[in-house]
């Protein structure tokens, strides 16, 4: 007989399935993003005391539901496009997101009076990003593929360096007031390898699984066991990086790269190919539906979340400014390094860069697709309540991703439609002289 906390449970989960399917039906009809009515629904939900045991488990976040979700974007990534652009990805989510933490800490530091290690700690929570939401309306107004390569790769990696980040960043400020062993008695040398391991060890980590799993499923030729394959490699690259103490987000990520390029075409059978894709999309759908409500109602929940609007504006500027940072610094630089390779390769497009800049055009719409969402809430709900400012923390995210969520999100929609797509541009792969690219 189950417990009547487990019926309570599947009840509620039911629920939100059906009220994630209204709301979708309703957004399509009046042509509003989906998962940003679903974050108003939540909002509504929280606000009302109609829910007031539901809320966000970090735990179900990181270990249920972005798992599921990183994979199914790498499984699904055009691999050619991220390979066209993997320099401005990679400028983006690495040196980026290290930029963006930076000034984040700097407001709130001097802004917010944080202390320094809390302030980066903050800098690390809300530095992810997560652009399901503009990825959905830039695809539905029709905007460039390019563009949403670029934009869904960022997201794809910097989720699990911002995850590593803010373990190095915890680990310190726990360490720091005596609550924490974990690096203690390690010398500096040992220090760098273990932040190095953690930042690009699960990645080696979950490519060369997908390597194994690649040629190992080459024997089967059941597109069910083939499907469960899938899903084990995702959860199973979780732990396993978990466990050897580097990030598991990674580690999903290169895992679902290798199986969803190169695993797709030797190792999986094409009937298990139209299987894996559908249910990988029915999953992606299912967890992004009830991630998007369940963030709302935690936001919603908070009534308190007034009381630290100061600190909250700081929070918000200080994202706002560090994306603006990196976007309009990083990109430019991407662009002088494209132009330079070409010139160095008599300007034909050179295998080592993108063949072609990335159109000035584009750069706002990138600066406004850096949403925060359940990575961040994730993190901060993680946090220990011996955590030094760990309430003022917490209402700075809520703010921070309501505000970039739901402000920037319905700020996109309206401008959107009458932004230019830069279709003069040609696709990487019709590129010809990269000096001669109009951007």
């Amino acid at each position: 007989m189950e417990s009547s906390g487990t019926m309570a449970d599947i009840e509620i989960f039911v629920l939100l399935v059906v009220l994630a399917l209204v709301v979708g039906l309703v957004a399509r009809r009046l042509n509003f993003p989906y998962t940003l009515a679903l974050v108003v629904t939540g909002l509504v939900l929280g606000w009302l005391p109609v829910l007031t045991n539901l809320h966000l488990d970090p735990n179900v976040v990181l270990f249920v539901f972005l798992p599921a979700l990183l994979f199914e974007g790498a499984w699904n990534i055009d691999i050619q496009a991220l390979k066209a652009d993997w320099l401005a990805i990679l400028l983006l989510a690495v040196p980026g997101l290290a930029l963006s933490l930076g000034v984040v800490a700097v407001v709130a530091h001097f802004g917010a009076g944080l202390p320094w290690l809390v302030a980066l700690l903050l800098g690390a929570i809300v530095s992810p990003t997560d652009p399901i939401a503009v990825l959905s309306l830039l695809r539905q107004l029709g905007m460039p593929d390019r563009l949403c390569a670029i934009i869904e790769g960022e997201s794809l990696f910097n989720d699990g360096v911002g995850a590593a980040a803010f373990e190095l960043v915890y680990s310190l400020l726990l360490l720091s007031l005596g609550l924490s062993s974990s690096l203690s008695g390690l010398s500096t040398p040992l220090i760098t390898l273990d932040a190095l391991w953690l930042l690009g060890g699960g990645l080696i980590l979950g490519v060369l699984l997908g390597f194994i799993v690649t040629y190992l499923v080459r024997q089967v030729t059941d597109p069910l066991i083939e499907t469960t394959v899938t899903f084990s490699v995702a959860y199973g690259a979780y732990i396993l990086a978990t466990l050897l103490g580097t990030s598991g987000l990674l580690a999903v990520v290169g895992a679902g790269l290798v199986l969803g390029s190169y695993g797709r075409r030797i190792g999986i059978s094409r009937d298990a190919l139209r299987v894996t894709d559908n249910v990988w999309m029915f999953v992606a759908f299912l967890a992004n539906s009830l991630l998007f409500i369940l963030v709302g109602v935690q936001i919603g929940s908070s009534h308190s979340i007034l009381d630290a609007l100061p600190a909250i504006l700081w929070g918000v500027l200080g994202v706002i400014a560090g994306r603006a940072l990196m976007v309009y610094t990083l990109l430019p630089a991407h662009d002088l390094l494209v132009r330079w390779a070409g010139k160095r390769a008599d300007t034909k497009p050179t295998r080592a860069f993108s063949p072609l800049p990335v159109p000035r055009v584009w750069r706002p719409l990138i600066l406004l697709s850096g949403l925060r969402g359940a990575l961040s809430l994730a993190l901060v709900l993680s946090l220990s309540t011996a955590t030094p400012q760990r309430d003022i923390l917490t209402l700075i995210v809520y703010g921070v991703v309501l505000v970039t969520l739901v402000g920037q999100g319905i700020g996109l929609r309206i401008v959107l439609p009458h932004w230019p797509r830069a279709e003069s541009v040609p696709a990487p792969s019709q590129a010809g002289a990269i000096g001669d690219v109009e951007t």
